[in-house]
């Protein structure tokens, strides 16, 4: 009996080797994801910004009657700098024009401008574009000017009157220094995380944004379809947190119209599959967002090119990289616009690329969004 019970007993030993053995190696072994060959890289274009005068100027006065304020991220940088958003809502009933908003550090001649070129009608409120701007190069209390320029139109719209350059306001910031670039431990493909981000893309279920999408930018897959992608989603989806850590499918994030970092993060990474490129999902402290591959070094560059013209300024452009190449961030939850740095992150060591780390902690996980999964008894 008792030479029973050692028998049984080493059984159940074994067994829970084996277990702790299978669940550390979902932890640290990582499944194949891509194969070079699957890796597609997005067509780029670069295409400048343009707009044009809506009419001839004038020398009657028209009246112009607006509200406008501006968004922005609260976090300044010593050499980095930030990002602002103007925001204009016509009250009138006469047409507004806005052909470029401004942004300059209090005591510096410099500016910095965006050419939004935009007409905003009467009754109308739009968003004119993100810029960024530069720090001021040391920390500390510092003010930041925006101005616009604004033209107001005839109330046939044929004629317009050149109001000049208008202070929207002046914002005070604490600038605070950027630390040093940290180390990261990159884990690609652990096989929990990858088996359970394979099992939710949906590539079927995002057709109808697909089309949407190509609608906008039609041909073979593009870095443009990319932003449209990007853009479609910001727009859809509103950001709500859960509190269980629920991962939803495209599918619930899509019926819902909601969904936290996980959920954005999942729908686009399978809405940029469903378009031809090659995606992933990546997991910080805290936090997740989707990346697209790019390619090399040269092809990031072009792409860095193409996102500024797109956004007709230096936005910084921000990516991870490894041996397999460039995989540019497309965080709807972080700086809003393509290439921005992901939410639960701060730029360090320098502007763009790979110069940003994590708020909390110094690791990644990064999955390839494949659509299969690899075996496994418990992930």
């Amino acid at each position: 009996m008792t030479r029973a019970w050692g028998v049984v007993v080493a059984a159940l030993l074994i067994a829970a080797i084996l277990l702790v053995s299978h669940l550390l190696m979902g932890m640290f072994i990582p499944a194949a994801g891509f194969e070079e060959e699957d890796l597609k890289t997005p067509w780029i274009e670069v295409v400048e910004r343009q707009g044009e005068p809506p009419g001839p100027l004038g020398l009657l006065l028209f009246p112009a009657d607006l509200r406008s304020g501006v968004r922005y991220v609260p976090t300044v940088y010593a050499d980095y700098g930030g990002i602002v958003e103007l925001l204009v809502e016509n009250k009138g009933h006469n047409d507004l024009y806005v052909p470029q908003y401004s942004v300059g550090w209090e005591g510096s001649s410099v500016t910095y401008t965006l050419n939004c070129s935009r007409t905003v009608a009467s009754g109308e409120a739009q968003e004119l574009g993100v810029l960024h701007f530069p720090g001021p190069g040391g920390p500390g209390p510092a003010t930041l000017r925006v101005t616009m320029g604004l033209w107001s139109s005839s109330a046939n719209g044929e004629n317009w009157w050149d109001r000049g350059e208008l202070l929207v306001t002046s914002i005070d910031f604490d600038v605070v220094q950027e630390d040093a670039l940290r180390e990261w431990e990159v884990q690609t493909n652990p096989l929990n995380y990858y088996n359970k981000v394979n099992r939710l893309v949906d590539f079927e279920v995002v057709q109808g944004m697909a089309h949407q999408v190509l609608q906008e930018a039609p041909g073979n897959y593009s870095l443009l379809q990319v932003i449209k992608a990007y853009e479609l989603v910001l727009s859809e989806i509103e950001y709500l947190t859960d509190e269980d850590n629920h991962w939803q499918s495209p599918a619930e994030t899509l019926e819902l119209g909601t969904g936290d970092c996980e959920d954005h993060s999942l729908l686009l990474a399978s809405l940029i599959t469903a378009l031809g490129g090659s995606a992933r999902v990546n997991v910080i402290p805290g936090h997740a967002f989707a990346s697209v591959y790019l390619g090399n070094a040269s092809t990031a560059d072009l792409a860095v090119e193409a996102i500024q013209a797109y956004y007709g300024n230096a936005v910084p452009v921000h990516w991870t990289a490894d041996g397999s190449g460039h995989w540019l961030v497309i965080d709807t939850n972080g700086v809003p616009y393509v290439g921005g740095y992901p939410a639960s992150a701060l730029p360090a060591g320098g502007v763009g690329g790979v110069n940003w780390h994590f708020e909390d902690g110094d690791w990644i996980r990064t999955m390839d969004v494949t659509g299969e999964t690899e075996f496994s008894l418990f992930f």
